[in-house]
């Protein structure tokens, strides 16, 4: 990865996860921010990090799009989509929704925040990191830190193609 957006969400995350783990006091956007420029990021960056942050927020909250489909509905990427999210990224969603850890409007989530991303294209590690910040920021169901910490570590490819 180069010294992208998605370099600051997994720096901020690694961060602040570190920082959840030592039970220290709430931190705040401004000693966020400070933190963040200290670590060699660009105030533009930081900036777009944190609104791609906020973005999950509104759509979990459902302030933005509505991502309702059927049970049992088949997703048809654009070209678009495509071109952003190989065939490898794109079998690792369908297997997260197989096997029941995301649902349709989760997915849609993902996607958007993906396609918001400045990047070209995106590994499968990028884009578990994305699915690891999506289901993280969840407010629909408690999601295990252990467990999304195994989505994103695991070398296992749990892809279908």
């Amino acid at each position: 990865m180069t010294n992208n957006i998605l370099d600051v969400l997994t720096y901020m995350f690694d961060y602040l996860f570190e920082e959840a783990e030592q039970e220290s006091s709430q931190i705040d956007d401004i000693a966020l921010k400070a933190h963040l420029s200290e670590a060699g990021f660009e105030t533009g960056k930081i900036d777009k990090a944190l609104s791609w942050l906020e973005n999950i927020a509104t759509l979990q909250d459902g302030k933005s799009m509505s991502f309702e489909a059927a049970n049992g509905g088949m997703r048809i990427y654009s070209e678009e989509e495509k071109s952003k999210i190989d065939a490898k990224s794109r079998g690792f969603l369908l297997f997260m929704e197989n096997i029941g850890q995301l649902d349709t409007s989760q997915r849609e989530m993902i996607i958007n925040q993906v396609m918001s991303l400045g990047d070209s294209s995106l590994s499968l590690e990028d884009l578990k990191w994305v699915v690891m910040m999506v289901l993280g920021n969840s407010s629909d169901e408690i999601v295990s830190a252990q467990w999304l910490e195994s989505i994103v570590f695991s070398d296992d490819n749990h892809t279908l193609q």
